[in-house]
This record gives C-alpha cells, structure tokens and sequence, in this order.
C-alpha cells in the first residue's frame, strides 16, 4: 500500500517538475518557500510591522525591499525540479491559485493599513483573509487532492 501511494506520489512529483520548470511565475512561487527566503521574509516583516506601527513607511518600504532583495539573491540558484519534489515547495505551488493569491493580496493589503491606523481588528481581519486564501490550490501539493466534484 505504502509502496503504491509513493509510486503514485512519484508519477505526480514528475508531472510536476515537467510542468513548473519552465514558467517564472512558478518559479517564483517555488523560491518564496526556500528555507532562506522564509528566514529573510520573517525578519522583514517584523521590522515592516514596527516601521508601520510608528508611520515610518520609508523605513518599513526599505527594509522590505531590502529582505525581499537579500532572500532572493540567497535563494536564487535553487533547482526548481528539485524545489518542486519537496514539501515546501508543492506549498509554494499552492500560493499561484488565483483565488488564493487574491485573497493573499486583498489581506496584506489590509495588514498593511491596519498597521498604519494601529487597528487590530483590521489586522486580524486581513491575516483571516490570508489564511482563508490558503484553502485554494491544495491539488497543487499533492495530486490526491485532485477531485472530480471539487471545483478549488
């Protein structure tokens, strides 16, 4: 049975690396959860987070900047067939559903402000928002989530 599940796991991880080495877009969303891009988002986004809780947008812009710039020069050489074999990376697949992206987008957007007014309700509800979003794409991770009654 185990033997079955990882031969069919293996048809889908081949599937997958034929199908996400080609396009940057996927590509990209295979760096973002490279270990060292995760490392460098998290720190930028503390400091972004306290830049924008004091309204110092030039400051948290540049940190920004700055972390999103460092984690994808030390993630920039991954080998995206290989990126795509592991956990984290059919994660990072999963954020390319426009549904999710969307939902990632609209709830940063609203963490951004609710830091900028210093609104807790309007950062929950932005980070909601987000982790909403990562309902969608899950047939990105993994192909037994693939359903024929499912539309997500």
């Amino acid at each position: 049975m185990i033997i079955k599940v990882m031969h069919s796991d293996s048809a889908f991880q081949e599937s997958t690396l034929r199908e996400h080495s080609k396009n940057l877009g996927d590509r990209y969303f295979l760096m973002r959860l490279h270990p060292r891009k995760i490392i460098f988002d998290t720190v930028g986004a503390i400091w972004a987070a306290f830049f924008l809780w004091n309204h110092n947008w030039p400051a948290a812009l540049l940190i920004f900047l700055v972390m999103e710039g460092l984690g994808l020069y030390f993630a920039r050489n991954i080998d995206p067939e290989l990126m795509a074999q592991t956990t984290l990376g059919r994660i990072g697949l999963l954020h390319k559903h426009p549904v999710n992206l969307t939902l990632n987008l609209i709830g940063l957007t609203i963490v951004v402000y609710g830091l900028w007014l210093q609104a807790g309700e309007m950062i929950l509800g932005g980070l909601t928002l987000i982790v909403l979003g990562h309902f969608f794409g899950w047939p990105e991770v993994d192909s037994r989530f693939r359903s024929k009654y499912r539309t997500y």
